[in-house]
């Protein structure tokens, strides 16, 4: 029997034989979620996602963008948010955010 916390069926499971003839069950992990931009909901780019056991090996560089708002706003959206700062506009998007 596997463990409690194994017994979800949120997990996959696959049936592997081993060198010495056994049928053993390997459990993987849920991946996590494709990172999206806060503002506008696009899939954000230069962010690394999938199991969170191998994410714990990436540095933090490797897991998103060195730069202002990096994993949370994509390039675009915090392009047209720094010119509109310097042109004192209000942001088109219906967000309050301020640099």
């Amino acid at each position: 029997m596997v463990r409690p916390s194994l017994r979800s069926t949120t997990h996959k499971r696959v049936k592997v034989r081993t060198p010495g003839g056994r049928l053993v069950l390997h459990v993987s992990s849920r991946k996590k979620d494709l990172p999206i931009c806060s503002l506008c909901g696009k899939p954000l780019r230069g962010t690394a996602f999938g199991e969170i056991v191998k994410m714990r090996k990436h540095s933090l560089s490797s897991k998103r963008p060195n730069r202002y708002y990096g994993g949370v706003i994509c390039h675009r959206c915090l392009a047209v948010l720094i010119k509109a700062e310097v042109r004192k506009l209000p942001f088109p998007h219906s967000y309050n955010i301020t640099l």
